[in-house]
């Protein structure tokens, strides 16, 4: 949740008339919400939970053991991510979080691949 209306330099827009820091200096930073991310970090982590669970259940009726139990748990698990990356976050992950698309893919993957071995 970057806040881009964040007066960052504390000077307001008279202040760069006045030959204070310029505003164009400011505009790189980042200003998050903090609750708000935690919020969203504990929502993506109840549903990456509760898909390793589902994923080890399916694995598990329909049979999958050894490599292929092992790659459904992979599809699963990245179509979840981009699942929540497409629906919720509309691919707009910058907004939202500094991790780059690959830590996001596989984040809390041991995790899930633990609750996936309970459940297979």
């Amino acid at each position: 949740m970057i806040d881009p209306m964040a007066d960052l330099a504390g000077g307001g827009p008279d202040m760069a008339m006045m030959g204070g820091p310029s505003n164009s200096e400011d505009n790189n930073k980042e200003v998050f919400d903090m609750d708000a991310f935690r919020y969203n970090f504990r929502k993506m982590d109840k549903i990456r939970s509760f898909m390793g669970i589902v994923a080890g259940c399916v694995a598990g009726v329909l049979g999958l053991t050894g490599l292929s139990g092992l790659v459904c748990f992979l599809i699963l698990h990245i179509s979840v991510n981009l699942s929540i990356l497409a629906f919720k976050m509309n691919f707009n992950l910058k907004a939202y979080t500094q991790e780059s698309m690959i830590s996001f893919l596989l984040a809390d993957f041991q995790k899930c691949a633990m609750s996936f071995m309970l459940f297979w």
